[in-house]
């Protein structure tokens, strides 16, 4: 049968009629009144070649021709309120969706705790997935809707991207309790003959760092380069070791006790920290939803 011959509205009859097992109880759904459902159950009777519903004491007692009918005309259903037609909103006390934010790895330490605890508090059915994956990676999973949002310093992401500024990172230098710089700050050929750990990441600090020793005529003489933040507290901890990391980890990472925040001797351009998603979801109530708490969370203007 030409599909074009068949007249899809039909399908919220039968599926109403399967449900409920009454042309009273399925017009008064459907806003139809009974003669034009009688009417409607008629044309689906000529469709299938089938009675679909034969009355009895009981009411409305489906065939089997109309049992197997229900599983695929409810999931066509479901899948066109879901899919075709969402709801233009999004109401956070009784929603059950998952919401997947790219994060870096200082984001996922700093700010996902507190995504975690504002989404919990405003929609307790909501489930989050954090994902730690590379800035390369990040514009074909918010395309494809692996990722809904991706919060973080991602100066190589493309201008394609919808995106919303939250707030600056600043940098500081962190050092033990009991290190010579957490008494007196550093002058900068301190700093440069200092041993560091270095953590070279996409936002390129670390060699603004160089650049600007270098332009003093000094480097740093006795470094050791890690590939994330999250390593330095054990080798701080132990050692003389210092580390430019930036302020919000830091302070993090004091509030344990065993460390102090240092001012450098020299200033650095501060990285901003924006959320980041597709225009194929910028419309979408639930992430609209999200993109406010978060930067309510984190002081932006929802407006911006």
């Amino acid at each position: 049968m030409d599909i074009r011959a068949v007249d899809l509205n039909l399908l919220p009859v039968l599926d109403a009629l399967l449900r409920l097992r009454s042309v009273t109880l399925a017009a008064r759904e459907l806003d139809m009144s009974q003669s034009a459902l009688s009417a409607a159950l008629a044309r689906l009777r000529a469709l299938a070649g089938d009675e679909l519903f034969v009355r009895t004491g009981r009411g409305l007692r489906p065939t089997p021709r109309a049992l197997a009918l229900a599983e695929p005309v409810a999931e066509i259903m479901e899948r066109v309120r879901d899919r075709i037609l969402p709801s233009a909103r999004f109401e956070p006390q009784v929603a059950r969706r998952e919401f997947r934010i790219a994060h870096s790895d200082v984001g996922a330490y700093v700010m996902w705790p507190r995504i975690v605890q504002a989404v919990r508090r405003e929609a307790p059915g909501v489930k989050l997935a954090l994902k730690v994956i590379g800035q390369d990676e990040i514009p074909p999973a918010l395309a494809d809707g692996d990722v809904d949002l991706a919060v973080g310093s991602y100066p190589r992401l493309p201008d394609t991207l919808f995106q919303q500024r939250l707030f600056d990172r600043r940098f500081v230098g962190l050092v033990r309790k009991g290190h010579r710089f957490a008494r007196k700050a550093p002058t900068l050929r301190e700093f440069a003959a200092a041993p560091q750990v270095i953590v070279r990441l996409a936002s390129g600090v670390q060699d603004r760092v160089d650049e600007v020793l270098a332009g003093h005529g000094l480097q740093r003489a006795d470094g050791l380069e890690l590939p994330s933040y999250l390593m330095l507290p054990p080798l701080l901890q132990d050692g003389d070791l210092l580390a430019v990391l930036p302020g919000q980890l830091a302070e993090a990472f004091a509030r344990h006790g065993h460390f102090v925040t240092i001012k450098l001797p020299f200033a650095l351009p501060a990285s901003t920290i924006r959320m980041h998603w597709h225009r194929r979801f910028h419309e979408d109530a639930g992430n609209k939803w999200l993109r406010g708490l978060v930067a309510q969370e984190f002081g932006a203007d929802p407006s911006e």
